[in-house]
């Protein structure tokens, strides 16, 4: 058409342009037999533009649950291993905390040992200074019978 316009002849004094008649319904006649194919591949190219849009937000749907249910493994799965490391730890407190006190307890019981064992061996060496006590008060009279002259 644009063709036709372009190489038509003007009519003196305006703007207007004569077209070949049989030319122009020949373009028309085409236009009206192509254009209901064009609209239907642009039809076409739209539906189709729609599905692939459409499956493509599903799989993104997909992606995005697939990607939170992980998110919400690995947090469960971070959550499980502080609790496992708070509770080990508490149990290394625990346990530090019972060995002190057995420590503690041990070292009292090794302490009352002893001062039993001290106040055991105290009344045993003031028995034995008693004994070589008498033995030694003893001993001067037998020490003078001992010099006195035999008869």
């Amino acid at each position: 058409m644009e063709h036709l316009i372009q190489n038509a002849r003007h009519v003196p004094l305006s703007t207007q342009v004569m077209v070949n008649e049989d030319e122009m319904m020949e373009l028309i006649d085409q236009i009206r037999f192509n254009l209901p194919d064009e609209i239907k591949q642009a039809n076409w190219t739209v539906s189709e533009q729609q599905r692939i849009m459409t499956e493509a937000h599903a799989e993104a749907a997909r992606t995005m649950s697939r990607a939170n249910e992980r998110a919400e493994e690995s947090a469960s799965e971070h959550e499980v291993l502080r609790r496992a490391e708070r509770h080990a730890a508490q149990v290394v407190k625990d346990a530090q905390a019972k060995s002190d006190q057995m420590i503690r307890e041990a070292e009292r019981y090794a302490l009352e040992q002893l001062r039993q064992l001290e106040a055991h061996l105290t009344r045993t060496l003031t028995t034995v200074r008693r004994g070589a006590e008498a033995l030694q008060a003893n001993q001067p009279a037998e020490a003078e019978q001992d010099q006195a002259p035999v008869s």
